[in-house]
């Protein structure tokens, strides 16, 4: 359980978590359980494919707002982009966007060293970025 929110709030994230994950479309990748021994990881839901990617899924609350985090990493490499592209049609899907995040140097956390992460704004008040595309640049 995080230290950053109460237990009421860990239990709800999991439900969500659950319910978010449970409803995703067939997939190849196989869940793995989570060791006691890794507490910070419990309540979130690990997955493994069989060209080594594994994934680690989390609904939780934000600034007031229900985000999916999704992390993708590998053993020895970064996971490539089309890596990339396949975990978020897979675990975020294609109605929903995604964003990845390059934060400033004093808050970049770096748990794993070839590891990426997603984040996408569950709630309809989309993800609070300006439509860049709007002007032809994406």
């Amino acid at each position: 359980m995080s230290l950053e929110i109460s237990e009421s709030e860990w239990h709800d994230a999991k439900k969500q978590t659950d319910a978010w994950v449970d409803a995703l479309p067939d997939h190849p990748w196989i869940e793995r359980a989570i060791p006691a021994a890794y507490v910070e990881l419990q309540g979130q839901r690990v997955f493994e494919h069989r060209d080594g990617r594994r994934v680690i899924v989390t609904v939780a609350p934000h600034d007031g707002k229900r985000w999916l985090h999704v992390s993708v990493s590998r053993a020895k490499y970064i996971p490539s982009y089309e890596d990339l592209v396949d975990v978020k049609r897979t675990f975020v899907t294609d109605v929903v966007q995604a964003i990845q995040v390059f934060p400033t140097r004093e808050r970049h956390i770096n748990i794993h060293p070839y590891s990426l992460h997603l984040w996408a704004c569950l709630d309809s008040s989309g993800d609070g970025l300006p439509d860049f595309g709007k002007e032809g640049t994406i």
